[in-house]
């Protein structure tokens, strides 16, 4: 039997990370779950659930990173090879690479933060 949380069956996996993917609420798939570019709602506006006492910490962080690697590469690899003088080759990697980050951070650490919160585990202790 599923395993319950505030009044609603916990989702599997599959489905909490398709809710991530559309940045909402892991539990109820109605609910946001950032109030601001990457800080996560304390509960969720839609079915209560404690979406703040999960910690992402730095996963989201690297598993980024990983994933982007090799396009990370790639731009730097096709900028470095385009014959552009370096003033203008080292800004524009530079902005490629940030921007790719800043846009996958928000959905890797929600699905992150979705993963765990079907796992449940990794909770904050609350003295």
């Amino acid at each position: 039997m599923p395993e319950k949380s505030g009044g609603l069956a916990k989702p599997d996996l599959k489905t909490a990370l398709w809710r991530a993917v559309r940045m909402k609420c892991p539990q109820c798939g109605r609910g946001a779950i950032y109030r601001a570019y990457l800080k996560p709602v304390e509960t969720c506006s839609a079915c209560g659930a404690p979406i703040g006492e999960i910690r992402a910490d730095d996963g989201p962080a690297w598993l980024t990173v990983l994933m982007l690697g090799p396009f990370l590469v790639a731009v730097t690899f096709g900028v470095s090879m385009s014959g552009l003088p370096l003033w203008a080759t080292l800004p524009t990697a530079a902005i490629a690479v940030t921007a790719g980050v800043l846009a996958m951070l928000p959905l890797v650490k929600s699905a992150f933060i979705a993963a765990l919160w079907v796992a449940g585990g990794n909770r904050q202790a609350t003295d």
